[in-house]
């Protein structure tokens, strides 16, 4: 196994773990925050392809149509992503978030015309009981039912996002349909704020600071490192690691932003961090499912 590429893949699902953290000390709101990174994120990786000169140019014309439709749900993903940590806490926004391969399992079959598999019902009915230990009251004004709404919402848009990337990655390289998302998603998101007209926080220049670093270095060199290491690695390693994601957002939250969780959040938390790696794991050692899983992690939150 190459060292170097594993060392790269760990690296990335750190900075991406970082990004709740972010989310919390930023103050702006969650339409500037999802046009910053799309922005910031794009511009880093138009430079990353600029100097591994790779081709932009997609051969078919429907490519360009099944992108701009991508880039659509990553901007409602980032989106609802930030909502759900903003109105909540990270702890919630990541674990509810890293949910969306149980979405993946049941919406693969119709896309794609694959069997369904049993098992996997299974691993739903304990994402759902680990979702109800997480939410305090079934109450809309309740913040953390908010947030894990939020959060869910974010995970089916990413669920789609991935449907969608595991047709395009076949033909192109992943990094050249990540920079087309991402400059779909900034573009929407300029769109809407000319159109909504938020109010604008009158930030510092560290807020703004802060938000280049989180485009840039984690989204996206973040989206390059994880790229670059699945040259070297297997997509099934890559896929297990990932689902570190979430601890590590946890983990750096209750370090830096010092969130606390109640028992019954631990206990949620658990059941679906336990049932989201089992499933990695019977989809590793399923051989039709590598594929799957190798573009549906290439483009994470």
């Amino acid at each position: 196994m190459d060292k170097k590429s594993l060392l790269s893949v760990h690296l990335a699902v750190l900075l991406f773990g970082t990004s709740g953290v972010f989310i919390k000390i930023i103050p702006m709101s969650a339409l500037l925050l999802t046009l910053g990174r799309g922005i910031f994120s794009a511009l880093a990786l138009y430079a990353f392809i600029h100097f591994r000169e790779y081709s932009l140019r997609l051969e078919r014309l429907r490519d360009y149509f099944w992108n701009l439709l991508a880039g659509i749900f990553l901007a409602m993903h980032w989106f609802l992503f930030i909502m759900s940590i903003q109105i909540s806490t990270v702890s919630i926004g990541t674990i509810t978030f890293a949910t969306y391969p149980l979405f993946v399992v049941f919406l693969e079959p119709y896309v794609f015309k694959e069997k369904f598999q049993l098992k996997n019902l299974l691993n739903v009915v304990m994402i759902a009981i680990g979702i109800a230990f997480l939410i305090p009251a079934f109450e809309l004004n309740n913040a953390t039912t908010l947030g894990i709404l939020y959060g869910l919402g974010s995970s089916f848009c990413f669920a789609i996002l991935s449907i969608i990337n595991r047709r395009l990655a076949a033909l192109y390289d992943s990094v050249v349909i990540t920079l087309y998302e991402q400059t779909v998603a900034a573009c929407l998101m300029t769109i809407l704020i000319s159109i909504i007209k938020p109010t604008v926080h009158e930030g510092t220049v560290l807020d703004f600071f802060h938000l280049i670093i989180y485009g840039v270095v984690f989204t996206g060199l973040a989206h390059s490192l994880y790229i670059q290491g699945l040259k070297g690695i297997k997509a099934q390693t890559a896929s297990i690691i990932s689902v570190l994601e979430p601890v590590y957002s946890i983990v750096l939250a209750i370090v830096f932003l010092q969130e606390r969780m109640s028992y019954q959040e631990m206990i949620g938390t658990f059941i679906i961090f336990v049932t989201v790696m089992i499933a990695t794991l019977q989809n590793s050692v399923d051989e039709k499912n590598i594929k799957s899983i190798s573009n549906e992690m290439d483009f994470k939150v």
